[in-house]
């Protein structure tokens, strides 16, 4: 069965075949055929061609040909249109000439005689195995007195999968091309734009038809010159590639977008003529309007770490000259306190030694005098004490001796030392029975220190008839609680955070001026209870009292055991 379409070349896409004459030299082999089969309409075949046919084998060569009369009789064919018949049109295989036309020729030749051409058509046959596509060129000779009708079959195979295989070409740049965000342009040798793709509408808000035929330079504007970089129309001029050369478009709205405008020559590949350009636009105005601001955010980044720099070296000469400060005060304070210490004991140890030697005929206000000098160099010698125990902890020169210390003796030992200040301030001192297999891990020293420190405040701001007491209590994750308590004065709440800051004095109005120390005894208590690995904490309330409680980690072998503990209140 014959198949007609119309086909559409990749060179000239819509443009349907026109009828046109079989070539000069395609007549000259025809003629003599056509005069033959006009004179004596007797049938031929390849192998008997009439005489004066020039070339005969070339129209072997020719592919299926045949010449018939208007009525249908097959005049003569060459061997390859036998072949062909049989294949296309089902001819037995033990046919040697086609003397009538096939009925798909038929219809050809109905076509002819009355319209006097036949559009070229694709015929489809399996020849050797393989299927193959022909195409079908058929041509009506009238002289007037007489006509012929021939025609010839083209093998198109090859050409169909070229065809299909630039079809499929062309559809993958298409996909291509409506994907980017890029648009795509091809101008003529004047640079004119000849093709654009839809891209362009996204920029200009026109159609790309509305571009065509301008230049592709008229669609925006080039920025100045500079320096050292070539001119793009001269670079067009010479024919060459250029990428990214910036452009200035303007939007439907007015507003200034930013193109890199990339192209590149193109040439006939038969004789390198010029064609004209073919390229791309890219928009970069959001691209280049991030790549300003990320610069203005280095730059002022970088400004503001040259100031953090400054400002860190500031701190850093601030930091120096307060460190040597520091050092320089800390050395005054030891300094001062060794040279304070030395006379003091020289006072202290002769005033001991005249006190021993006066007689009581001496009277009784010389020993009173001289018991107000011991108890004055005393009380000295303490805030010297606490001067360099201050020092020896800011210069992390505090050695802690940590062993098992047993807190019945600890507590006998510091309630002992204070007993006699107690009962002269006529203050109730409670110290309730510790048991005696109850210890902590400390530094025996600096352990009895703080206590020392903590009851003598205790009796320092608790009034005549007031009570001062320890209170022992085993807590958490094997921490034992010493608690000094006392019912005195307290500690207004906006002063407890800093109790334990250097030279810091409770200030009170009933006790301001009667209170004594320079305000490091508690400073010094919480360094050296941080250096045994404990602490101490606050809870006052103004007007009834404080509790001091310090915290010591307890001895491994009393983990164990449930000793009973001794509380006071």
């Amino acid at each position: 069965m014959t198949e007609i379409v119309r086909h559409k070349s990749a060179g000239e896409k819509g443009r349907i075949y026109s009828r046109r004459k079989p070539s000069a030299d395609i007549a000259e082999l025809i003629d003599p055929l056509v005069s033959d089969g006009a004179s004596d309409g007797a049938s031929s075949s390849s192998t008997a061609l009439p005489t004066g046919v020039p070339h005969p084998n070339l129209l072997e060569h020719l592919g299926p040909a045949y010449v018939a009369t208007p009525d249908g009789k097959i005049t003569w064919h060459n061997d390859a249109f036998l072949y062909f018949a049989r294949a296309a049109w089902n001819l037995t295989n033990d046919t040697e000439n086609v003397t009538a036309a096939p009925r798909a020729l038929s219809t050809v030749f109905d076509t002819l005689i009355s319209t006097g051409h036949f559009e070229p058509a694709r015929t489809r046959a399996e020849i050797g195995g393989v299927a193959r596509t022909f195409r079908g060129r058929h041509f009506l000779a009238d002289s007037g007195e007489s006509a012929v009708i021939y025609g010839y079959f083209e093998d198109i195979t090859r050409w169909i999968a070229s065809e299909q295989r630039l079809t499929a070409l062309d559809d993958k740049l298409t996909d291509v091309i409506r994907s980017t965000s890029d648009w795509v342009w091809e101008t003529d040798t004047d640079m004119r734009l000849t093709e654009v793709s839809a891209r362009i509408a996204a920029i200009t808000g026109a159609p790309p038809e509305a571009h065509l035929g301008k230049h592709v330079l008229s669609l925006g504007s080039l920025p100045d010159p500079v320096p050292g970089v070539p001119d793009l129309k001269l670079l067009m001029q010479d024919r060459r590639p250029f990428r990214n050369r910036l452009f200035i478009m303007r939007d439907e709205t007015g507003q200034s977008r930013r193109i890199h405008l990339s192209g590149m020559p193109f040439f006939d590949t038969g004789n390198g003529r010029f064609l004209g350009y073919r390229g791309t636009g890219t928009d970069v105005t959001r691209a280049l309007e991030a790549e300003r601001d990320a610069i203005s955010a280095r730059q002022k980044l970088e400004q503001a770490l040259s100031a953090l720099e400054l400002r860190n070296e500031q701190l850093r000469d601030t930091l120096v000259r307060a460190q040597s400060a520091s050092d320089a005060k800390t050395d005054f304070l030891a300094l001062t306190s060794h040279e304070l210490r030395t006379p003091l004991n020289a006072i202290i140890g002769f005033t001991e030694l005249c006190r021993r030697q006066i007689t009581e005929t001496a009277g009784e206000r010389i020993p009173s005098y001289l018991d107000n000098i011991l108890s004055a160099s005393g009380h000295l010698v303490q805030i010297i004490d606490n001067l360099l125990d201050t020092v020896r902890i800011e210069n992390e020169t505090t050695d802690m001796d940590l062993i098992e210390v047993g807190v019945a003796d600890l507590v006998r030992d510091t309630i002992s030392m204070i007993e006699v200040r107690a009962k002269e301030s006529e203050i109730v001192l409670v110290a309730p029975p510790v048991a005696e297999d109850l210890s902590v891990i400390a530094d025996k020293t600096a352990a009895r220190q703080i206590l020392i420190n903590l009851l003598t405040n205790a009796l320092k701001f608790t009034p005549e008839g007031g009570s001062v007491g320890v209170e022992i209590v085993r807590g958490k994750e094997d921490l034992l609680y010493l608690t000094i308590w006392d019912t005195g004065i307290g500690i207004p709440i906006d002063q407890q955070q800093a109790v334990f800051d250097r030279f810091h004095r409770v200030r009170s109005d009933a006790f301001t001026t009667t209170t004594e120390g320079v305000g490091i005894g508690l400073h010094v208590a919480r360094n050296l209870a941080q250096l045994m690995g404990g602490d101490i904490t606050l809870e006052s309330e103004l007007g009834r009292g404080s509790r001091f409680t310090l915290a010591l980690r307890m001895w491994e072998s009393t983990l164990d055991e449930q000793p009973s503990i001794a509380t006071g209140a």
